[in-house]
């Protein structure tokens, strides 16, 4: 069974549970850091010179990127995973 992630499958020996596994956690930080990036601009469209909204808008942006980043990591990982078994057949 492949894992499609965002138009990339990888799948090792029929099985991606492992990566599956391994980005659950980042996903799930991921969505959880939307939603509340979602509830700041909603407070910002209100009250655009809200200081404390920008600041913790400037926050999530930058916990955002972390993620992302995290993400990106695990990804690679697992690419140069896939590309050790095939040079070892």
């Amino acid at each position: 069974m492949a894992g499609r992630i965002k138009g990339i499958t990888i799948e090792i020996g029929g099985e991606t549970t492992g990566l599956q596994n391994a980005l659950k956690d980042v996903n799930k930080q991921s969505d959880a850091l939307a939603k509340e990036l979602k509830d700041v601009e909603r407070l910002l469209k209100f009250d655009p010179g809200n200081v404390e909204a920008l600041a913790q808008k400037q926050k999530l942006l930058a916990q955002q990127i972390e993620n992302t980043t995290q993400k990106l990591d695990k990804l690679k990982t697992a690419e140069q995973q896939v590309q050790a078994q095939f040079q070892n057949g």
